[in-house]
């Protein structure tokens, strides 16, 4: 197996959620993603968790955000080659094991151009079976429809992994990161022979030993505005596992912010 290849399937690794809370493996509320946080009642009330269930058992699979009232938004690994029977929404709560409130899903529509080999378009919409009900810790977010400059602070949330020996968190995690250019990112990231980031993909710097990991797919990505409201900027993409000395690659909001309205008509 050459280099490229091999780096490339670390990354897929990263990406793929499989099994986060099955019956052997209980989420263990006092660990941590990385150097993330506890995020605290209330916070980041747009993020949803992707369940899957396939058979008796049930598991944390994806993470995603509320646009409105009938519309999620996830990467397009997350429902690519996914049956929607298996699926669900889970909305309202920061507990992976407790609360919020869960949705079937109508209709998954995976980009047109998603490339699973590279994870290009790897951006999706989840449209919800039902309307989701907008209560005191349900809320969709906007989207930044203009890209971000380098420098700036985002925050990310998830459930992803919290250690090497793939624990998963209950409460929601929270990290915070700094954007830097795609050529930055292509510097680091052909140490590793991955293919080049392009305009369509956005790039930030984790904290040192700190960032996401499996579990934290499709996850919103997200800035202050000068309202001091989240507004997002990024869908968890890909990545070398788990907090090594490497970006972590999102799918750029802005890069797809007409591909999102359209296909919510």
């Amino acid at each position: 197996m050459n280099l490229r290849k091999m780096f490339f399937q670390l990354g897929i690794v990263f990406l793929l959620s499989q099994g986060l809370f099955a019956e052997s493996e209980k989420p263990d509320g006092d660990t941590r993603i990385l150097g993330g946080k506890n995020a605290p009642e209330g916070f980041a009330k747009y993020q949803v968790s992707i369940r899957k269930k396939p058979g008796k058992d049930e598991w944390h699979h994806c993470g995603g955000s509320i646009l409105n009232e009938e519309w999620v938004l996830t990467a397009a690994h997350c429902t690519y080659g996914n049956k929607m029977s298996e699926l669900s929404i889970m909305v309202g709560t920061n507990k992976l094991l407790s609360g919020g409130t869960r949705y079937k899903i109508k209709k998954m529509i995976t980009h047109e151009k998603y490339a699973k080999k590279d994870l290009r378009n790897d951006i999706a919409l989840i449209q919800i079976d039902g309307k989701i009900a907008m209560t005191g810790n349900v809320k969709a977010i906007k989207l930044k429809k203009e890209a971000v400059s380098v420098g700036t602070k985002c925050t990310l949330t998830g459930w992803g992994f919290v250690d090497n020996y793939r624990r998963v968190p209950n409460d929601l995690q929270y990290l915070e990161f700094t954007t830097i250019s795609n050529k930055e990112c292509n510097n680091k990231l052909k140490k590793s022979s991955f293919a080049p980031i392009d305009e369509k993909q956005l790039c930030v710097k984790r904290p040192e030993r700190k960032g996401a990991c499996n579990g934290d797919s499709g996850g919103p990505l997200v800035v202050a505005d000068d309202n001091k409201e989240f507004v997002q900027i990024g869908v968890v993409s890909w990545g070398i596992p788990c907090g090594r000395n490497y970006p972590d690659v999102f799918a750029s909001v802005s890069g797809y912010h007409d591909w999102i309205e359209k296909n919510m008509k």
